[in-house]
């Protein structure tokens, strides 16, 4: 119903191959922005299950802070489901596959820099324990998990 509206007020001409193809180039985007966002989702997990992490997101630094871990997957995989419904509804727009390619380098970056912080984080030597990183007090960890006693990699 919202598609079809969408492309009566646009008049989205389907038959277009250049439309054909932006929305295959879209959806191809997409699909890379819901696998690194997952893969985002699974290393935040494994981070605040293992010693902690800081987050650099507000909303979720703040859920964490609830140590409601259902509450974390459920904000993360409801702003993915956003991200990607809205791409989805726009796609056959210029504006739609500017966003999708807007969303996926921004993921692209994440993910960089997640391989950066895991590079970093095991060049720690032992001497670094949970309990020091838990001074600061940005530092996040779900309690009542294996790692409270466990040191850094």
């Amino acid at each position: 119903m919202l598609e079809s509206y969408l492309e009566s007020r646009f008049k989205v001409d389907m038959a277009s191959p250049h439309t054909r193809a932006r929305c295959r180039r879209v959806c191809l985007l997409v699909v890379l922005i819901a696998v690194l966002s997952l893969g985002d989702l699974l290393v935040t997990w494994t981070f605040l299950n293992s010693f902690g992490m800081q987050e650099a997101n507000p909303f979720a630094a703040f859920i964490i802070r609830q140590q409601n871990p259902f509450a974390l997957v459920l904000f993360k995989v409801g702003s993915i489901m956003a991200c990607i419904s809205t791409i989805l509804v726009v796609r056959h727009r210029r504006q739609g596959e500017i966003a999708a390619w807007i969303a996926a380098s921004i993921l692209i970056m994440l993910t960089v820099r997640w391989a950066v912080y895991t590079n970093e984080m095991a060049g720690f030597n032992n001497t670094v324990t949970i309990g020091e990183a838990q001074q600061n007090d940005h530092w996040l960890l779900f309690h009542n998990r294996r790692a409270e006693s466990a040191p850094l990699p």
